[in-house]
């Protein structure tokens, strides 16, 4: 039963965090969502993979279970972008799961989609079901694995656009922070969901856009360098 409903049971814990007529909102929009991009699969819960969700509470090295991002936190996060007057540039999805950051805003933007994701089965399910997809790049990887991931890093650079990096309930702060540095001397954004210490993990940025919830740890915010 915890591989179909746990996520659910993660969303109905976090109403206080949020509010309850947020997380009505949230529901109304993530059925529309779902629908659309027939995307009920994201839902299944699998930590095969990864640290467990109680794991990530105590340990300070982890990999993030998989928790998909609500889709009223992607519109949020498109709307910042849409004020900053972008729409051609790279999305990097740091764990993208079942690839929904990279279905809704390839929907909504001229983008380039790079989702990296340590469960090799939603890679698998998803080159198969996103096959004639055109921009859409999927790798299997441990993020934490500096050579596997630079490789990646560098296609990433080697398009010479804009890089939003979209950092949901990260991994470990120590291997973010080596990512940033990667990214530190090409033009970026942050897109940050649900990041705990985001003063200390983004001491060198400054907050574009901000939506603040009950909670700081569940605020979601448009990062530049300073």
């Amino acid at each position: 039963m915890k591989k179909y409903f746990y996520n659910f049971f993660l969303i109905l814990k976090n109403i206080k965090n949020y509010g309850f007529i947020t997380v009505l909102k949230s529901c109304f929009i993530e059925l529309f969502y779902l629908i659309k991009f027939k995307d009920f699969k994201s839902y299944i819960y699998d930590d095969s993979f990864t640290s467990t969700y109680e794991q990530t509470k105590y340990e300070k090295s982890y990999n993030t279970q998989h928790t998909p991002t609500p889709y009223f936190f992607l519109k949020i996060g498109a709307d910042f972008i849409v004020k900053e007057k972008i729409d051609d540039f790279v999305i990097l999805d740091l764990g993208c799961g079942y690839g929904r950051v990279g279905d809704f805003f390839s929907a909504k933007f001229r983008c380039i989609f790079y989702g990296i994701e340590i469960n090799k089965n939603f890679i698998d399910y998803l080159k198969i079901k996103r096959s004639n997809k055109i921009n859409y790049n999927l790798y299997n990887l441990d993020l934490k694995n500096k050579l596997k991931r630079e490789k990646i890093f560098k296609k990433i650079a080697s398009h010479k656009k804009k890089i939003i990096i979209f950092i949901s309930d990260p991994f470990d702060i120590y291997t973010i922070i080596e990512i940033l540095a990667f990214f530190e001397k090409l033009d970026h954004l942050i897109l940050g969901v649900n990041i705990n210490q985001l003063e200390k993990l983004f001491k060198d940025y400054k907050k574009v856009y901000i939506k603040t919830f009950n909670k700081e740890l569940r605020h979601i915010t448009l990062m530049k360098l300073k």
